[in-house]
């Protein structure tokens, strides 16, 4: 007899994909039958589904949508909705991308090149309220760095979604008039988060933020 995975009344999948949002519903149904389940493609409507259906049982998380810089969605969403299961998905499974992801409070990794079974396997162990990664995570290969990285990790959660991208923008080069060009907001309004953003990460200039930043390998669009 198949092993079934808990009961889970409500799951949000959160992927630009079509095809890869079919195989996630594909796998959830083999094993939750009467699931509801919640699709989205973009940041703007993942937050407004999240206040609609706070109450769900797990979200499937794209490391890459349309208005997602890096991890901030994850970051955002793990803040703001700490008791919802969060599983990162992403084409990029190399071990730091997953380690990453973990410290932003993933409670599971999913390659997007897995098979069906380890999908399942995924989901059905974080539904049982335990972790899951792929075998190629080794954390034990970054314990040398772990506790800096950590400690990166966590001042770059704690930026706000707006702050996120203005950092990402500001490891591209691009100049405070740029920056507030491409996000439609006042130049002022970038000075303002370029100074929250060396605050937080405890920086003293721009230079100094992109290298810190760059010792996590933080994910552009």
């Amino acid at each position: 007899m198949r092993d079934k995975a808990p009961l889970a009344d409500k799951i949000i999948i959160a992927d630009d994909h079509p095809m890869f949002r079919n195989a996630l519903r594909q796998s959830l149904g083999l094993d939750l039958n009467n699931c509801v389940i919640i699709e989205v493609e973009s940041s703007d409507s993942l937050k407004t589904q999240l206040r609609s259906h706070h109450d769900a049982d797990m979200l499937l998380l794209d490391l890459n949508m349309p208005g997602v810089e890096g991890f901030s969605a994850l970051a955002f969403t793990q803040k703001k909705y700490p008791d919802l299961p969060i599983i990162m998905i992403s084409a990029n499974d190399k071990p730091d991308t997953i380690m990453h992801a973990k410290h932003f409070g993933a409670l599971g990794f999913i390659s997007k090149s897995a098979s069906v079974d380890d999908i399942r396997k995924a989901i059905r162990t974080v539904l049982e309220g335990n972790t899951y990664f792929p075998y190629q995570f080794n954390e034990a290969l970054f314990m040398e760095h772990s506790q800096e990285l950590a400690d990166i990790t966590a001042q770059v959660a704690s930026l706000t979604p707006q702050q996120h991208k203005v950092l990402c923008l500001i490891k591209q080069g691009l100049l405070n008039k740029q920056i507030a060009y491409d996000l439609n907001i006042s130049e002022a309004t970038v000075k303002a988060h370029v100074t929250a953003i060396m605050r937080k990460l405890n920086v003293n200039n721009r230079t100094q933020a992109v290298m810190k930043v760059s010792a996590i390998d933080l994910p552009q669009n």
